[in-house]
């Protein structure tokens, strides 16, 4: 009998530091992959196009608004649309002044002006391609 309790008084430290080590490095797995998907996603926050919006009113119902872009991916874009955005959601292309495409080097900037005659339109947002054929559209931007 007292041979048999110091074989399982043996083998019990050695199961402690097998699971033991087994909860060490899959708790270190964890840690590793939500790390991993959080810089993931703070590089996919970083990369698109950043927009400035400011307006002015021309009559009752036009409204000029100036949009300041810059480029923030790492390869040229091409702009390819100004929509403004009802309040359901509906969107519609802008007249611009500039001529579109508009192209954007990566991190430069350009200077977009749009003609807003409908005074429903709540918000604005750009339509763009980068140059791996990639077509993207930005955030909506209230129009106050």
């Amino acid at each position: 009998m007292a041979a048999r309790a110091r074989a399982r008084k043996g083998l019990s430290p050695l199961v402690a530091t097998v699971v033991l080590i087994s909860a060490t490095i899959l708790g270190g797995m964890l840690i590793y992959n939500y790390f991993q998907e959080s810089v993931d996603k703070m590089q996919g926050l970083s990369e698109g196009l950043i927009i400035d919006v400011s307006q002015a009113r021309l009559s009752q119902t036009t409204r000029l608004v100036h949009l300041e872009v810059l480029n923030n991916h790492d390869v040229q874009v091409e702009v390819t649309a100004v929509n403004g955005i009802y309040p359901n959601g509906t969107t519609i292309q802008l007249q611009t002044q500039e001529t579109l495409p508009l192209q954007v080097a990566p991190g430069g900037k350009a200077s977009i002006n749009a003609v807003v005659t409908d005074p429903s339109i709540v918000a604005v947002s750009i339509s763009y391609q980068t140059i791996d054929g990639r077509s993207l559209t930005t955030e909506p931007q209230q129009l106050k």
